[in-house]
């Protein structure tokens, strides 16, 4: 009981909202250049203010697309170059947006590639124009295009290579983050799953562009070469600006999925070689009802969608040939019945005010796991790693990372990278600690 007040408190306090600390130093968040050097809207362009284009991150990555994102100090547009050789022979631009209109933002820009080919590296590099000045659109100016380095990236696919790593409840804890993405370019994987709870509580653009695009730590550049699946925590649906998170973390490619699925926009089926990755989103740690959401809150019927979607995932040839079957979500799917957890179970409303494990999905999903052999299933939200064998009625073991409180570290509660990867045909898992730099855990499934 201590561990959990403790955890609440935390997330009640923990991650200064950036923006709040940047307009009491006069600052803009992203590059420290002063404010009085912009026009007063920024949809006005970016007057006489230096202009920076911050590091891309690969995001929704799929068999035959990858979407980058980056952050940019001022109203712009952006393009991606990018080519499957080095020398950038043969190569494409790519435009943001759709058809029609392409977009300009004051502080993130996002491009979706498609039509790539599957288990294949690409070199890509963004360019970026700012807009001086954008008064009128018959007389806008631009500025001087800023062209990033060249990075690369890999398409995943069933012929692809190489394992996956799992951060989650990074809750903008910039201390332990900043050990976490080390560790992260230390292992280099083929793809990163981020597990929910990136955020607290979101009320404003700025602090979604720093966490997801723009982290002030040394490598703020941890996912220009390795792409990254987002999966929403509870922490990650709070905040009056949150539901636009979209304009940042990029959504799988609509293509992926029917239009009634629409709304399914952070759920993934792909191959990794040898792997199926499933993506679910547990949603909040609440029951719908709960007074806290005033009525804002419908996730028993989105949980409830997503068993439609994963029965279908896994009817797929492609996914249900793959070796070993993986899946993300936030919060456990499972709590031993002796456990002083399990109560705890997010369908009544609780006096410790929050699930500890999912017992709907657990009831949704759990058959169709079980049915499709499912081997694993990784989470977060408890902020203290523990693992759980499978047992007679559950196919899957299940693996909970830690969190970012470098104080409970001593008592279970270090910061994890989970990592998963295929070694002599086996499913090895490994758990690192990454506040001490040892391995926790280590298991061939």
């Amino acid at each position: 009981m201590k561990n959990q007040i403790t955890r609440r408190k935390f997330l009640v306090s923990g991650g200064a909202a950036v923006g709040a600390v940047a307009a009491a130093a006069g600052k803009n968040p992203q590059n420290g250049v002063r404010a009085e050097k912009r026009p007063a809207d920024p949809f006005l362009g970016t007057g006489g203010a230096p202009f920076t284009a911050g590091a891309p991150c690969l995001q929704a990555p799929g068999e035959t697309s990858m979407g980058v994102s980056w952050a940019v100090s001022g109203l712009s547009k952006g393009e991606v170059e990018y080519a499957d050789n080095p020398g950038f022979a043969g190569a494409k631009r790519v435009k943001g947006g759709g058809y029609g209109l392409v977009p300009i933002d004051v502080s993130a820009l996002q491009v979706r590639l498609t039509g790539l080919k599957p288990a294949t590296k690409y070199w890509y590099r963004t360019i970026t124009t700012p807009f001086t000045d954008y008064r009128n659109i018959y007389d806008a100016k631009l500025g001087s295009p800023v062209v990033s380095p060249v990075h690369t990236f890999t398409t995943l696919g069933a012929s692809a290579a190489g394992g996956f790593c799992v951060i989650n409840d990074t809750h903008a804890q910039w201390k332990s983050f900043a050990m976490t993405v080390r560790k992260l370019k230390e292992i280099s994987p083929a793809a990163i799953v981020w597990n929910g709870d990136a955020t607290n509580t979101t009320q404003d653009k700025a602090t979604a562009v720093e966490i997801f695009l723009n982290p002030p730590v040394e490598d703020a550049d941890w996912s220009a070469d390795v792409p990254v699946f987002f999966e929403s925590g509870n922490h990650d649906f709070r905040g009056s600006w949150i539901s636009k998170k979209e304009e940042v973390v990029l959504p799988r490619d609509p293509s992926e999925r029917r239009g009634d699925q629409w709304d399914l926009k952070w759920n993934f089926a792909v191959r990794l070689g040898e792997m199926a990755l499933i993506g679910m989103d547990t949603g909040e740690d609440k029951p719908d009802a709960h007074p806290k959401w005033f009525g804002l809150a419908n996730f028993e019927s989105y949980r409830k969608a997503q068993t439609a979607w994963l029965e279908e995932q896994f009817a797929r040839p492609e996914i249900a040939a793959a070796k070993f079957k993986i899946v993300f979500c936030h919060i456990p799917l499972f709590a031993a019945p002796d456990s002083s957890a399990y109560p705890h179970d997010g369908v009544k409303i609780d006096p410790q005010d929050y699930a500890y494990w999912s017992r709907e999905c657990n009831a949704l999903w759990g058959p169709v796991l079980n049915r499709a052999g499912v081997n694993l299933v990784v989470c977060g939200h408890q902020h203290r790693f523990r693992f759980d064998e499978p047992d007679k009625d559950r196919s899957w073991a299940q693996v909970v990372g830690g969190g970012p409180d470098l104080a409970r570290a001593a008592q279970g509660g270090f910061p994890t990278v989970v990592e998963g990867r295929v070694e002599d045909g086996r499913l090895r898992l490994v758990v690192h600690d990454v506040s001490s730099g040892r391995i926790a855990f280590d298991k061939l499934i």
